[in-house]
């Protein structure tokens, strides 16, 4: 339709027609007239020929042509751009807020940020722009620069998905027809374009690329799966470097991101941004950032001059999980340990997340097939009780998990765990270091003020149901004492806490072992006391309480910090009768928890307290109530677990008064009774393995969902509740110190909230149970009843109407009591049977060592 067109003519009309082409991008081609859209084709075909002469012509641009661009150009600032299925967004990395930019396209793909105009350019991806070089503007629009010209080899199909500027103007990019290291270098000035060949391992699906200088050097780097890629421009290289802590499986990273101090980040095409550390090194490790959208199309760019706006998240200890079959007997004296240890990669600083075994005590040293791997096989190689520990460290912190293992008549009998940390031993140290100058340790001969010695009665007596925690804090005996705990109105009743009190590195205990009594009921007068020599056949008792003992005498000191209990719960014994008096033979720390019965609808549910009788009319917990013949206090139960029976269960939702949908989930409580319930560790695990049992994103009041226990192993075993508000367990479990009671923030996903009450914010109870011979009600209160006044949190505040969700279950599900047992750390007494010495040999004329 040109071809009339004289020399002159022509080119007006070829600079009109791609002036019209481009002014709008693609928003404007689809809008434009039919006439226009039908010669598109000859247009892209005309500017394509003229591209050449239009870029040197934009290199005389006047002045008002140079305001137009400085108008479009990138603000240069911190922060990433990712294009997530064709649409633009700035990502605000401290919070992870999208915001849009332009209009959505799939119109380019492998984009870099070009430091020398503040222009981003890319790869056109579909027609009308496929194979053409794009540059994108600060408003979201773009201009496509036609195809570029090969100086050299030319590549016969683009299908290019991979990219990044140097720093030089140049756009390098990596496409799926390319022989796989190769890299195609485009002068996006020029418009020309060369192949790059390099050697090396096969990137496969590296989908993004970040360009840094080293000593002026090139590198270009891309993640996949759990590998870092390298390219090298100087020697023409691929390198593939493991990366500890990325998210394991097959994983395409279609988006990274540098800044101005070299960092490299990459985003999950199934979710969140990752930074790579110490990725210049042979040892590169991950730390997972913030959350980011799922998208199977997904590219990213930043300005790498520019500093970074991340805001590092506060390190968290290393996780130490045992799951159902961690915990494996074979045949003889072997056995197979098998943890799930996890850390989020902080701190940023260090190698990482470091495992290993270690033999704490046993008749003879146990041996680790794989001592520096989560998973290993141990050989014992006599009988008799053993201690191992698995350590995990970041660098900052440890966690460790204990096993206790009985192996007799050749074979491994039992494993049991229970959990410390290494911040438990440091407390201990630090609490004896204290202790010591109160006791007057290293001043031979001086006993105890008599101010010091006894106790208050008041600290000992429990004014609500608690969890009561033993900590070792000092042996400072020769004997072998068995601690026992009794209660004041009933001496004879003794219970071990543990067979034999001796610390040292060859001991069974440390400075920081715990042991737990159970949750013992409110009115309980605590009191502790030793049988003196116990754990080699001694019969002689001292108390607590001085009237038990021969001639009154106090060997206890319960008042070392001040006359009236102002510091920790320390006892301290002097474990003979008459003896020196330096009451630093038996040191331990006593901690009381309160262990919450929550809240009832009812009076008297709970001994002498008035209950809540939410009723907000026919859409309320007492409506539901009497629709369903449980409205009195009979039918209530406070009992925090449920056991699942061997049959299935049918769901119905009743009630849905609120705006936030939910997630209500069951997790399987042997799994985590071990820690403590107000833990983030504990919320964490229980999220890791809940298991969905009714959605109501997926249901409205009157739906009926099913669930079958024995599909998850769950038949007969008891369960506590979990409901994820405005949020799912996925989402929770990507970064689970960032979720607050109310959604801090502008992102108003919240923390798991529990059946179990001590789990919840404030040990606010957020559920009332109701069960009858046929049924079980749950109703809800999905906002937390917890206001910190300490610490104020911004967000809707909760009416306590417990009508954000009703369902009743049918089918067999009963309230289990979980009062009735033992609650909290298991009280294993991992010193029983135990024969040997402490190893600590006192200096001379020093009492306490």
């Amino acid at each position: 339709m040109f071809k009339n067109i004289s020399t002159n003519e022509d080119w007006v009309l070829k600079a009109l027609c791609v002036g019209l082409l481009l002014s709008g991008s693609s928003k404007v081609l689809a809008d434009t007239s039919s006439n226009v859209v039908s010669i598109n084709d000859e247009l892209i075909n005309i500017y394509s020929d003229a591209s050449s002469d239009l870029v040197a012509d934009d290199k005389d641009d006047d002045k008002d042509d140079d305001k137009d661009d400085d108008s479009v150009r990138f603000v240069p600032q911190p922060g990433f751009f990712q294009v997530v299925s064709g649409q633009l967004n700035a990502l605000d990395p401290k919070d992870g807020v999208y915001t849009k930019m332009g209009e959505k396209n799939q119109s380019y793909n492998a984009a870099g940020y070009n430091v020398e105009d503040n222009f981003v350019y890319a790869w056109g991806r579909y027609a009308p722009y496929k194979d053409q070089l794009v540059r994108i503007h600060g408003d979201g629009s773009f201009l496509a620069l036609g195809k570029p010209v090969a100086t050299g080899a030319t590549v016969p199909t683009f299908s290019i998905y991979a990219g990044d500027m140097d720093y030089s103007g140049n756009l390098w990019v990596r496409g799926d027809r390319f022989y796989s290291p190769d890299l195609m270098k485009i002068d996006v000035s020029s418009g020309t374009y060369e192949m790059v060949r390099f050697t090396g391992p096969n990137p496969g699906g590296v989908a993004d690329l970040v360009y840094q200088e080293r000593e002026g050097v090139g590198y270009f780097y891309g993640t996949r799966n759990q590998d870092l890629y390298v390219w090298n421009t100087a020697t023409l290289s691929v390198s593939k470097i493991p990366v500890k802590n990325l998210p394991t499986g097959r994983i395409a990273y279609g988006a990274a991101y540098t800044d101005q101090a070299g960092s490299l980040f990459v985003s999950s095409n199934k979710g969140g941004v990752y930074q790579v550390l110490n990725h210049t090194t042979d040892s590169p490790r991950a730390v997972f950032l913030l959350d980011s959208v799922k998208t199977g199309n997904n590219d990213g760019f930043s300005c790498p001059l520019e500093s970074s706006p991340l805001i590092i998240p506060a390190n968290q200890a290393p996780t130490i999980s045992v799951e159902d079959g961690s915990l494996i007997t074979k045949n003889g004296k072997k056995a197979t340990i098998d943890l799930s240890v996890n850390d989020e990669g902080l701190p940023m600083a260090g190698d990482g997340l470091q495992v290993q075994w270690t033999h704490e005590t046993g008749p003879d040293t146990v041996r680790f097939s794989a001592p520096e791997k989560a998973k290993t096989d141990l050989s014992f190689p006599k009988n008799g009780h053993y201690v191992v520990r698995c350590s995990a460290s970041d660098g900052e912190y440890t966690s460790t998990e204990d096993f206790i293992i009985d192996v007799s008549s050749d074979q491994v009998q039992s494993i049991a765990t229970y959990s410390l940390e290494e911040a438990d031993y440091d407390y201990a140290r630090k609490q004896w270091a204290n202790v010591k100058h109160l006791l007057h340790c290293r001043k031979n001969g001086t006993s105890l003020e008599l101010e010091k010695r006894g106790f208050n009665e008041d600290d000992y007596t429990l004014s609500e149901d608690s969890e009561v925690i033993v900590t070792a804090i000092y042996d400072g005996g020769t004997y072998a004492n068995t601690l026992f705990w009794y209660g004041a109105n009933n001496s004879a009743i003794q219970e071990v806490v543990w067979q034999n009190y001796i610390l040292g590195p060859t001991a069974p205990l440390k400075s920081g072992s715990r042991a737990s009594l159970g949750v013992l009921p409110a009115g309980t007068q605590l009191r502790f006391g030793l049988v003196v020599d116990g754990g080699r056949g001694g019969t002689t008792l001292i108390y607590q309480d001085s009237a038990l003992n021969v001639d009154g005498l106090e060997q206890c000191a319960g008042r070392l910090y001040a006359g009236l209990q102002d510091g920790p719960r320390i006892l301290a014994f002097e474990d003979q009768v008459r003896g020196d008096e330096d009451f630093n033979d038996v040191i331990f720390e006593v901690t009381i928890i309160p262990r919450s019965q929550g809240d009832s609808q009812y009076d008297d549910v709970i001994d002498g307290r008035v209950g809540l009788h939410s009723d907000r009319g026919r859409r309320g917990v007492e409506r539901h109530l009497s629709n369903n013949g449980m409205d009195t206090a009979a039918y209530e139960s406070i009992g925090q677990l449920y056991r699942m029976p061997n049959g299935p269960l049918t769901i119905e939702f009743l009630e849905d008064r609120s705006s936030m949908k939910s997630d209500l989930c069951v997790f399987d409580y042997d799994q985590v009774k071990h820690l403590d319930p107000s833990s983030l560790e504990f919320r964490q695990r229980a999220a890791e393995i809940a298991v969905s049992i009714f959605d109501d994103r997926l249901f409205n009041p009157g739906g009926i969902a099913n669930f079958d226990p024995s599909l998850y192993g769950l038949e007969g075993k008891d369960v506590g509740l979990m409901c994820v508000p405005n949020n799912v367990r996925s989402v929770f479990l990507r970064n689970p110190f960032r979720y607050t009671a109310k959604g801090e923030g502008n992102r108003t996903k919240r923390q798991p909230l529990f059946s179990l009450v001590d789990a919840n914010p404030g040990r606010k109870d957020q559920i009332l149970s109701f069960s009858s011979t046929e049924a079980t009600m749950i109703c809800f209160e999905d906002h937390t009843r917890h206001e910190d006044i300490d610490f104020p949190e911004a967000g809707n505040v909760s009416n306590h109407s417990f009508d954000d969700m009703i369902v009743i279950i049918r089918g067999g599900l009963l309230g289990v009591n979980h009062f009735d047992g033992l609650y909290g750390l298991p009280t294993v007494d991992q010193t029983e049977g135990f024969t040997g010495e402490d190893g600590n040999i006192a200096r001379d004329g020093v009492k306490c060592y």
